[in-house]
C-alpha cells in the first residue's frame, strides 16, 4: 500500500500524475463520440496509453490514468459506472507494472529480446481480461446491469490498442537513443518470500481470468450463477492480494 500512495509524497511524481492524466484526457475526450454503447464505452485508442505508463511510470501512471478517466467521463459517459471506470483504469496501469517486476527480477521493463516482447503482450492480454472483468461484472453484481457486449469491447480496446499503437511508442521510449528511465519499486519492496506468494497469487489470479471467461462465452452471468460468483469472489480476493503484497 506505500508504494501505490507514494506518488503523492513527492513532487515529481506528482507532476508524472498530472502529465498523465492531461495526456489521458487529451486522447479519452475527441473519440467520445464515437460511442459504442450509450452512456458506457467508446472506441478508445486511449487505451493504449496504461500499459506503457504503467510499466514506464508506475504507481504515479496508474493513478494518472485513474484520474484522467474520471475526468474524460464528465464529457459524457459520468455515472455511477465512473467509480469502477476509475478502478479498472488505475489496474490497467499498475498490474503490467507488478506483474512485469514479480516475473522480472530487477530487469527494467523493455521489449529488446523475443521472450520480453511476449511477456508484453501477455500483461496487456492479462490487464485486459481484468478490466473487462472488473467493469462488466461490476456493472452486474453492483448496478444490476448485464450488457455482455460490454465484456468484449472493453477486452478488445484494453488488448488492441496496447499492442498496435502502445507497443511502438513504448520501443521507442526504452530504446538506447531515448535512455527513459523507468520508475522501479524499491528494492526491499519485495522480499523472496512475498514474491513467491506474489507469483502464487498470480496464478491463481489468471485461472480465475481463464475461468471467468470460459462461464461468460458460455452464456453465463456472474449475478445469477454461483460457479461464476465463486470464480469472481477468487479473482477479486487474489487480485487485491497480488497487488497490495
Amino acid at each position: 500500500m506505500n508504494e501505490i500512495l507514494a506518488p503523492f509524497r513527492q513532487k515529481q511524481t506528482l507532476a508524472q500524475i498530472g502529465l498523465c492524466a492531461l495526456v489521458f484526457i487529451g486522447m479519452a475526450v475527441p473519440f467520445k463520440v464515437m460511442v459504442l454503447i450509450e452512456g458506457f464505452t467508446e472506441v478508445r485508442p486511449v487505451n493504449a496509453v496504461p500499459v506503457v505508463v504503467g510499466l514506464l511510470l508506475g504507481p504515479a501512471g496508474a493513478w494518472g490514468c485513474a484520474i484522467g478517466n474520471l475526468i474524460a467521463d464528465l464529457f459524457g459517459t459520468f455515472s455511477k459506472a465512473s467509480l469502477l471506470g476509475f478502478i479498472g483504469n488505475f489496474l490497467a496501469a499498475y498490474l503490467p507494472y507488478k506483474l512485469w517486476h514479480t516475473i522480472k527480477n530487477g530487469e527494467k521493463p523493455n521489449v529488446k529480446s523475443g521472450p520480453n516482447l511476449a511477456i508484453y503482450i501477455a500483461l496487456s492480454a492479462i490487464s485486459s481480461l481484468t478490466v473487462s472483468i472488473f467493469l462488466a461484472c461490476g456493472l452486474d453484481v453492483w448496478l444490476k446491469l448485464w450488457i455482455k457486449d460490454i465484456f468484449y469491447i472493453v477486452l478488445y480496446n484494453n488488448f488492441g490498442f496496447p499492442v498496435v499503437l502502445g507497443l511502438p511508442v513504448f520501443i521507442v521510449l526504452t530504446s538506447d537513443a531515448h535512455q527513459f528511465e523507468p520508475w522501479m519499486p524499491p528494492r526491499n519492496g519485495v522480499r523472496a518470500g512475498r514474491k513467491t506468494t506474489a507469483r502464487a497469487l498470480g496464478l491463481i489470479m489468471v485461472a480465475a481470468q481463464i475461468a471467468i471467461l470460459i462461464m461468460i462465452n458460455g452464456g453465463f452471468v456472474m449475478s445469477s450463477f454461483a460457479p461464476l460468483t465463486i470464480a469472481g469472489v477468487v479473482f477479486l480476493l487474489s487480485l487485491f492480494g497480488f497487488i497490495l503484497i
